[in-house]
C-alpha cells in the first residue's frame, strides 16, 4: 500500500520519531472515517518492523506482528486477551514487536479493561497501534495511555486522488453519498455498491421494497443508513437531490432522520441486530412519508 497524499506530513513526523528512537509504545492513530487511518496504520506498522511499506500488514505472517480486527461490530474479550498474551516477550526477528488494533473504538468496556494493563506497562520493544475514527468511544483511560496522532484531511487532494482512481465516474455524486470520504467511495466501487438515489426514489413509491431490504441487509445496512441519512439531511437543508421529498413536511423528515440515526447506532454497536427487519422497518417508514 502506498501512502495517501494527505498523509505525507504525518508520515514525516512518524519518521522523525523512528529516527530518534522515540517511538511511543501506545500510539493512538485518529483519522476521519473514510480518509485512511487503516492505510496509515499499515504503513506505520511496516516502518516499525523495518519491512517494505508496499506490503499489506493485515495479512502478513510475521512473528513480531499481530493485526486485530473486530468480529462483526465488536472486539471480543477473548481476542484482546490473546493480543495481551502475544505482547509478552520482546521481538524475535524485527527491531520491534507491533500490535495493530483496527477500529479500536469497537472494544466494549470489558475488552478495553483487558488491554489496560498492557498499555500501562508495555513490555520493552512492544508497540501497540490503536487505529480509530471515533476516539470519543474509547475509554478515557485507554486514550490517556497513548500518544495521539491526528491524521489531517484535504478535500482538494482527496478529489484529485479519487478522480485519478476513477476517471470515468461522477466523483462529485459519489463523494456526496460517502460524506466526502474518498476511500469510502473507492471501497463502495470495488464492491459494486452503486449510488442509492434511484433506489430511494423508487422505494418512496413502494417499488421493490422487499427485494431492496434483502439486498441492503446483505450489503451491510450500517453503510446504507449512513448514505441514506445524507439524502434526508440534504432535503432538510433545502437541497433537491431527491425531488420526490419536496412535499414532505420538514417535521416528518426530521423524525425519520432520527429513526435512521438510532438504527445506525444499533448496527454499529452490536452484532445481534436483525438487519433485514431493520431495513424493512426503515423502508416502511420511508414509504409512509409520501402518505397524506
Amino acid at each position: 500500500m502506498s501512502l495517501l497524499p494527505w498523509h505525507l506530513g504525518s508520515a514525516r513526523a512518524a519518521e522523525a520519531s523512528i529516527a530518534s528512537d522515540r517511538v511511543p509504545q501506545g500510539w493512538l492513530v485518529v483519522g476521519t472515517e473514510g480518509w485512511g487511518e487503516r492505510e496509515f496504520g499499515n504503513w506505520l506498522a511496516l516502518r516499525l518492523l523495518d519491512l517494505a511499506v508496499e506490503l499489506d500488514a493485515s495479512v502478513l505472517a510475521h512473528p513480531d506482528l499481530l493485526w486485530a480486527v473486530p468480529e462483526g461490530a465488536l472486539h471480543r474479550v477473548d481476542a484482546i486477551r490473546a493480543l495481551v498474551e502475544f505482547a509478552q516477550g520482546g521481538p524475535q526477528v524485527a527491531p520491534r514487536k507491533v500490535i495493530v488494533l483496527e477500529q479500536a473504538h469497537a472494544m466494549n468496556r470489558n475488552a478495553a479493561n483487558a488491554l489496560l494493563k498492557t498499555l500501562e506497562e508495555p513490555p520493552s520493544g512492544v508497540h501497540l497501534l490503536l487505529l480509530t475514527s471515533r476516539p470519543g468511544q474509547l475509554l478515557a483511560t485507554v486514550r490517556s495511555r497513548c500518544q495521539r496522532s491526528v491524521l489531517p484531511i484535504d478535500g482538494a487532494s482527496g478529489v484529485a486522488w479519487l478522480t485519478a482512481q476513477l476517471p470515468d465516474a461522477d466523483v462529485e455524486s459519489l463523494l456526496f453519498e460517502q460524506g466526502g470520504a474518498p476511500l469510502a467511495v473507492l471501497e463502495a466501487h470495488a464492491n459494486a455498491r452503486g449510488p442509492i438515489a434511484e433506489a430511494l426514489d423508487g422505494a418512496l413509491r413502494g417499488a421493490g421494497v422487499k427485494e431492496l431490504s434483502e439486498r441492503w441487509a446483505n450489503e451491510g445496512l450500517a453503510d446504507v443508513t449512513g448514505r441514506w441519512l445524507r439524502y434526508v439531511q440534504d432535503a432538510l437543508a433545502g437541497g433537491r437531490r431527491l425531488p420526490a421529498l419536496d412535499p414532505v413536511p420538514a417535521r416528518r423528515l426530521a423524525m425519520f432522520a432520527q429513526e435512521l440515526q438510532w438504527i445506525r447506532r444499533q448496527l454499529l454497536a452490536s452484532n445481534s441486530v436483525n438487519e433485514r427487519l431493520m431495513a424493512e422497518r426503515l423502508l416502511d417508514g420511508w414509504r409512509d412519508l409520501l402518505k397524506a
